[in-house]
């Protein structure tokens, strides 16, 4: 157990210690000048963001129980130097670069069964879990070649510590307590300890029927996929905003979207000073692996038989400030295993601070 507590430390100030050195902030050192932005007159500042999901918001305790994320992203084309040279080596297929942002996420995740009051492992439910993790985010922006269709790319990899290394047992141990509802009494059957990596990427297109005006809506489908042995998957999905003074950026997207939130305070911004959408979306996703499921990716411990083919629906509301978003979101996910007796559910709350 020591070695792992280590390990989770030394990932944790890593990170802090990147994001102090490299310069992870609004005033970073520019791209080069091939990448000029067609957006230069209306350019998105740093951000940073706060989600919280729970079950408890859509009255359960069961399955994906709980996750929390802090996330920051660089302004636009402010990028630290270690990142200057590595952005070249990827190039953009069928759309022009024009905005790169770099970001870091940190999170954690929790999962249990249905029924948190038995101490053996429970048949056909799904296993105790957590999951604690830091991630580099790259984000490109730009338009198509021939419609000129905004086009929103990301890139990520997570790497943190799935099992008690995650402490995930304590986290839920502590908001029962607060809540004073029973704790859970299965937590030493959880996932053993070991790394956990995911590589993420996804592609987004927004489409509008009408150019920025006061009352709009849009339409945003997406693609992407994930590889490691955290989440190995294929997502597809859409989704549609109507609202008031639409803010320039893809949506808010929750902690398990592939894609990462943006966007930020602008010039457009300044000049209204609030607005709000409402949105519904909807996502399907073809899932050959996730340790949450499948167990342990080196040793045999609990597992379920996972269904290939999964749904989720999300709908929400955002209120739009010049330099803050809050978002409510709803989330309905179908059965992931076989012997689910119905879907999930939870809710999350979203705060996005602009720079």
């Amino acid at each position: 157990m020591e070695r792992w507590d280590l390990i989770r430390d030394l990932v944790l100030r890593t990170g802090i210690t990147v994001m102090l050195l490299t310069g992870w902030h609004a005033r970073g050192a520019s791209v080069p000048a091939t990448l000029t932005a067609a957006h230069s007159t209306d350019s998105q500042r740093a951000i940073l963001e706060f989600n919280e999901e729970n079950d408890y918001f859509a009255g359960a305790d069961r399955h994906y129980t709980q996750g929390f994320r802090i996330a920051y992203l660089s302004a636009d084309n402010c990028l630290p130097g270690p990142s200057r040279g590595w952005i070249k080596l990827f190039p953009s297929f069928g759309f022009r670069l024009d905005i790169c942002r770099t970001g870091l996420e940190l999170g954690q995740s929790l999962y249990t069964p249905k029924d948190i009051s038995a101490e053996e492992p429970i048949p056909n439910d799904h296993p105790y879990a957590g999951w604690l993790y830091g991630g580099i985010v790259l984000q490109r922006r730009g338009v198509t070649r021939s419609l000129h269709i905004p086009v929103l790319e990301t890139m990520r990899i997570q790497v943190g510590i799935v099992g008690s290394g995650a402490m995930a047992e304590q986290v839920q141990d502590i908001v029962h307590i607060v809540a004073r509802v029973s704790e859970p009494q299965g937590w030493h059957n959880q996932l053993h300890t070991e790394p956990g990596l995911a590589a993420k990427y996804q592609r987004a297109w927004r489409w509008s029927p009408r150019g920025p005006r006061k009352w709009n809506a849009d339409f945003i489908p997406h693609a992407g996929a994930s590889l490691g042995n955290v989440d190995t998957s294929l997502r597809a999905g859409a989704t549609v905003r109507v609202g008031r003074y639409l803010p320039d950026d893809f949506g808010v997207q929750t902690i398990d979207s592939l894609g990462f939130t943006e966007g930020g305070q602008s010039s457009f911004a300044d000049t209204h000073t609030w607005g709000f959408y409402g949105f519904i979306g909807t996502e399907g996703k073809a899932v050959a692996w996730t340790t949450f499921l499948d167990g342990n990716l080196f040793e045999s411990n609990p597992s379920v038989d996972k269904k290939p083919l999964v749904a989720e629906f999300k709908s929400g509301l955002v209120l739009v400030f010049s330099r803050t978003e809050l978002a409510v979101v709803y989330v309905v996910r179908s059965e992931e295993f076989y012997g689910q007796e119905s879907g999930d559910a939870f809710g999350s709350v979203f705060l996005k601070l602009k720079f």
